[in-house]
């Protein structure tokens, strides 16, 4: 008989009290708030970013939260959406366990519930202790790559995740709750087919949405399952189970006890690229300069990558719907030609230049047998890189164990500002983006989330 672990999620989101969080945990929680509003902010303009906003149907100045953090309003789980999905359409936003973006999905449904219940930074840090906690237990019961099955697993288990945070945010009881994650079950999606379209971040913020929906519903009544998640043979966890090894028997008993945020933490992207590029371009800055590699001396480039994620990324420097953040080729050339990985070599008048169209040409993907396909709390691209010069030489990078701005080589406050303020500048004067920033650094001392305008 499968162990309670609906009922377990939603006793310890109901029960959670902010004193109970370790300061290490309050410390992870507010760096993931703090970039992930910075990364939202970059991203708005983006294409998936205007036609969500052009869709929704609830936009105008009288909704319950704000977009963007601005003037403009709407439902929150319009606003949820719209805001998750601008977020992880830049690809910029940090990462935890199993390669899933938690604070693009929390971030997002949290502050727009936040701002309609008039509540405070501690309930937002609350309710995302409880939503992170929670996804961490469940991507630990699968050893199995969710990408392999063809699941963009940030988009399956956001719906849940987010339920049970915005519940622990109204602190929602027991049995609300266990309604909110059973309603949640019923929505998981996202494939990785839709990687390097708009579908990609859109299916983000619908999970996003889908949580604050969930508790929304729960609240006003909607039955649904007890055992959602577990059920054997039809809950969520064995439908979305790659091979079926799901582990449904073993009870959770160090909730409370035992905290992910304190050891798998918040990994924050140092470079404006997909997840698996960023050890690649850590390991191809360190070896250009440490050898001061010219660009024209490069004959090619092997980049390791495991083989179950050489699966899901495309390999070729200019496919039909080329996402220049998704590109290894763009990413290593990059940090080939200017030694540096920032929204400078995102652009087109970077990536049209016939120099770095050439690079990108001989930079390729390499598999490596070696490589796990989901080991955590990486994915993929191991950072090892090859550069073969035109005079013969080969010139290795060993991989590359985390990237700059993993849990365990934390940014310093002065570089987390310098990631916020590159990203808002086309937002926000720097002295209000100063601002928002400290705000958000000390999301436990705002007295109302509704006071964080941008």
């Amino acid at each position: 008989m499968p162990a309670p672990i609906s009922r377990t999620l939603a006793e310890f989101a109901a029960n959670l009290k902010f004193e109970e969080l370790p300061a290490i945990a309050v410390e992870a929680i507010n760096i993931g708030m703090t970039d992930t509003v910075g990364v939202m902010m970059s991203g708005i303009g983006t294409s998936v970013s205007t036609i969500a906003l052009e869709a929704i149907g609830t936009r105008g100045n009288t909704g319950d939260a704000s977009i963007f953090l601005g003037q403009e309003r709407a439902s929150t789980v319009d606003a949820a959406l719209v805001n998750s999905a601008t977020t992880t359409s830049v690809v910029y936003d940090d990462v935890a366990f199993s390669g899933c973006h938690t604070s693009t999905i929390l971030m997002p449904a949290l502050i727009a519930e936040a701002e309609a219940a008039g509540a405070s930074g501690r309930d937002v840090v609350r309710g995302y202790a409880a939503g992170y906690e929670a996804w961490a237990r469940l991507s630990e019961r699968d050893p199995d790559s969710y990408a392999g099955k063809g699941w963009h697993a940030t988009a399956a288990f956001g719906p849940t995740a987010a339920a049970i945070a915005v519940c622990s945010l109204h602190g929602y009881d027991t049995e609300t709750t266990l309604r909110a994650i059973s309603i949640a079950a019923a929505m998981p999606g996202g494939i990785t087919a839709s990687f390097d379209t708009d579908v990609g971040p859109f299916q983000v913020g619908r999970g996003s949405a889908a949580g604050v929906l969930a508790a929304r519903l729960a609240k006003a009544g909607m039955t649904a399952p007890e055992d959602g998640l577990e059920r054997s043979g039809r809950g969520m966890l064995v439908a979305l189970s790659p091979k079926g090894a799901v582990d449904l028997d073993t009870p959770i008993t160090d909730l409370g006890k035992a905290w992910r945020l304190e050891t798998v933490g918040i990994n924050i992207k140092q470079y404006p690229f997909g997840n698996m590029n960023q050890r690649a371009i850590d390991g191809a800055i360190d070896l250009v300069k440490q050898h001061d590699v010219s660009p024209d001396a490069v004959e090619h480039v092997d980049v390791l990558i495991s083989e179950a994620q050489y699966a899901v990324v495309s390999k070729s420097p200019s496919t039909i719907n080329f996402v220049p953040s998704h590109s290894i080729q763009l990413a290593v050339a990059g940090a080939i030609v200017n030694r540096q990985g920032t929204f400078e070599e995102l652009s087109e008048a970077f990536y049209s230049r016939p120099e770095v169209r050439a690079l990108m040409k001989v930079i390729r993907p390499a598999t490596d047998k070696t490589i796990p396909a989901d080991t955590q709390p990486n994915l993929g691209y191991s950072g090892g890189i090859r550069i073969h010069l035109k005079n013969g030489t080969m010139l290795e990078s060993p991989s590359v164990p985390y990237a700059r701005g993993h849990w365990t080589r934390r940014m310093s406050e002065d570089e987390l500002w310098t990631k916020f303020a590159a990203c808002s500048r086309a937002q926000l004067d720097e002295p209000k983006a100063r601002r928002l920033f400290d705000r958000l650094l000390h999301l436990q001392d705002v007295r109302k989330v509704a006071e964080l305008a941008a």
